[in-house]
């Protein structure tokens, strides 16, 4: 049993594919399915099932998942010890971060700097239009964002995936409401992010859709401002839920209305020639234990 079997079995489970695991571990389809098919013969159990299109633990497998996951987490532990005593890690990194991804991913990227003193990291703000050029360059190693096309030399993996969210002030007249529709939401002005970004192009699809008119109160450049603009009352503000604070319940009721626009994942970009350096790997791992 070896170490790089473990942590196959546990991206296949947490992801529900050997394609989105192979992804994570910068190997090909085939040799993570090698993987699991070595550990299942040494063990003589079946670790996987087909479940549809997705892949499900069995009953010892998921007890093997449990276990795995232990002897990982002591591993990184123990490695972390080791390589910030010893600086073994290091170089630099940029990292191309817009502001919700920034402010959501900023814990994770708070620990690899104290896990890694020696990497030089630096966190770019670019927009999600620039970010594809600025990666393709090697200006920037990495990239996060919500792109619609990359360019044909680039790379992805998935990060988190927004959702939407209404937020207004708690005497608001939508503040009483348990559901909304996209009617009463065209009776109010609206405070939104630029016409640019994503996020404002699904609402602004979703309102021609139905052959609504958006009533815009405000534009932002990022969901902060939106908040600001809010708690003065100038709109109704959209948001992504990952940009709502634990102190923002107190200040807003929020509603969801991921139903009514569906918003698609953010990714990390890099240049499909690229290869990662130590230091990127772990970074890319500290970031995808976010959720």
């Amino acid at each position: 049993m070896e170490l790089r079997q473990l942590k196959s079995v546990c991206l296949i489970a947490q992801y529900g594919t050997v394609k989105e695991a192979a992804k994570r571990s910068f190997l090909t389809s085939s040799a993570v399915s090698l993987q699991i098919k070595m550990l299942e013969r040494e063990l003589g159990i079946k670790v996987f099932e087909r479940a549809g299109k997705r892949l499900a633990l069995t009953a010892k497998g998921e007890t093997l998942y449990q276990d795995a996951q232990k002897i990982l987490d002591s591993v990184r532990d123990a490695v972390e010890r080791t390589v910030a005593d010893t600086g073994e890690f290091s170089g630099k990194i940029s990292l191309i971060a817009p502001a919700c991804l920034r402010n959501f991913y900023l814990p994770a990227i708070a620990r690899f700097r104290a896990a890694y003193p020696s990497i030089r990291l630096t966190i770019l703000a670019r927009s999600h239009r620039d970010a594809p050029s600025t990666v393709y360059s090697g200006e920037a190693d990495l990239a996060m964002g919500i792109f619609e096309q990359l360019l044909p030399d680039l790379e992805k993996l998935p990060l988190v995936a927004p959702k939407l969210r209404v937020i207004v002030m708690h005497n608001h007249p939508l503040a009483f409401k348990r559901r909304l529709s996209m009617r009463e939401l065209a009776e109010h002005p609206l405070v939104l992010l630029q016409p640019s970004m994503t996020t404002r192009k699904v609402i602004d699809g979703a309102f021609r859709k139905e052959r609504l008119t958006l009533r815009i109160g405000m534009e932002a450049a990022t969901c902060g401002e939106i908040k600001r603009y809010v708690a003065n009352q100038i709109g109704v503000g959209v948001i992504h839920n990952i940009c709502i604070d634990p102190e923002d319940t107190s200040r807003f009721r929020s509603l969801s209305v991921e139903r009514m626009f569906p918003h698609p994942e953010a990714q990390l970009i890099f240049h499909r020639a690229k290869k990662f350096s130590a230091g990127e790997k772990k970074l890319i791992e500290f970031l995808q234990t976010v959720s």
